[in-house]
């Protein structure tokens, strides 16, 4: 059976042979780290050095503000890739931290060796330059989506615009968010005890139903 491209393949890879991946990954002395669920992989300030893969697990790109408030900007499960909008930037200390949702393992890629092709000038380096500027534009796409989220005025209205997102994603109208409520509260910039009225409001009124973090939407929303 063909085996899920989301959970098994990194995009940065992407038209990569496993013994090509293997290969290049060695030739970049790339290493692997295993984090604890709530460790912090990278910290706010870290000087920007190295492209992250997500081996295993899943972790959040986070945002604190001078009094401690937090606010998730995104979410990256198994194969997704962290740091390289901001190895390609001009800034040399990364702006955000990076937390493990859950027991991870994460590669770590020197990110000159990505950006700066070898002597040889082989394929593989513009293939993965090529899939770095993929990932950049599926990254902005994701943006642009939690922007048309947070902006809208209602928490209600936050909430269905996330819930539609992720309905039009996975295709489906049942479907699991990656967040408990705390970190969809921190996701759409909301309180969490209010999120969780606005949640029974919407079951009540038998728009949306839900478990933890398995959601149904019973009608189409625009």
């Amino acid at each position: 059976m063909k085996k899920n491209i989301e959970e098994n393949v990194c995009p940065l890879f992407l038209g990569f042979t496993e013994i090509e991946e293997k290969s290049i990954t060695h030739c970049f002395k790339t290493f692997e780290k295993k984090f604890k669920k709530g460790n912090t992989i990278i910290h706010y300030g870290d000087e920007i050095k190295y492209v992250l893969v997500i081996k295993e697990g899943a972790a959040s790109v986070v945002s604190d503000d001078y009094w401690g408030n937090r606010s998730i900007i995104s979410y990256l499960g198994k194969n997704m890739v962290f740091g390289i909008a901001y190895s390609y930037s001009n800034i040399t200390h990364y702006p955000v931290s990076l937390i493990s949702m859950t027991d991870c393992k994460i590669l770590f890629i020197d990110s000159k060796k990505i950006f700066n092709p070898c002597s040889n000038h082989c394929h593989h380096h513009t293939t993965l330059m090529k899939n770095s500027v993929s990932i950049l534009s599926t990254k902005n796409i994701a943006l642009i989506n939690k922007i048309e989220n947070i902006s809208k005025r209602t928490i209600k209205e936050k909430v269905l615009s996330y819930l539609s997102n992720c309905s039009k994603f996975y295709q489906s109208d049942s479907f699991d968010i990656p967040f408990n409520r705390q970190e969809l509260a921190d996701y759409l910039a909301v309180d969490r005890s209010a999120l969780s009225i606005t949640l029974s409001k919407l079951k009540q009124d038998k728009i949306i139903d839900y478990k933890k973090n398995h959601f149904t939407i019973f009608y189409q929303i625009v």
